[in-house]
């Protein structure tokens, strides 16, 4: 079966002017950190493809493995913010792309529940302890402003 494959990239918000955190792809750390970070390139060496309801990426060089883009939780409870990485066999259900018509882009997005009630509340990429700004997800219980080196964007599909 042939499946469709893609990179996934930053873009602003709707009605928001682009931003540094504009354009960047998705990319697995590595060097034994499964981190995502966001860099200008495109991946060298892993491509997405959508999976039922999960993000997975094969490389280019080792087909038989793949890793899947994992939006974590640290502890028993979610914070306001967490971790975004590319496991690998691992990987988060409940991922979809949506429309978004002003912009004719293909938006990711995360539909989980806790007891009835949406629990994402979208990404942000912050400057972290990397070296490259690194993706996170917003959750519901963010009460707060983002912290002031994170800014909110959107990731959307880059067909190949």
């Amino acid at each position: 079966m042939n499946k469709q494959q893609f990179f996934l990239k930053t873009a602003p918000l709707p009605g928001e002017p682009a931003s540094a955190y504009t354009n960047l792809y998705i990319r697995h750390h590595g060097s034994g950190i499964n981190s995502v970070v966001l860099t200008p390139g495109t991946p060298k060496f892993i491509k997405g493809h959508l999976e039922g309801s999960r993000i997975n990426f094969t490389s280019s060089t080792h087909q038989e493995r793949q890793w899947g883009l994992t939006l974590c939780i640290d502890g028993a409870t979610r914070a306001g913010w967490e971790k975004v990485e590319i496991v690998e066999n691992g990987g988060s259900d409940r991922l979809q792309f949506s429309s978004n018509s002003e912009t004719n882009e293909e938006v990711l997005e995360f539909e989980g529940e806790d007891a009835g009630e949406k629990v994402w509340r979208g990404w942000m990429v912050c400057e972290w302890a990397s070296g490259h700004p690194q993706l996170f997800w917003l959750t519901d219980k963010l009460k707060d402003k983002l912290p002031p080196f994170c800014h909110r964007v959107q990731i959307v599909r880059e067909l190949l």
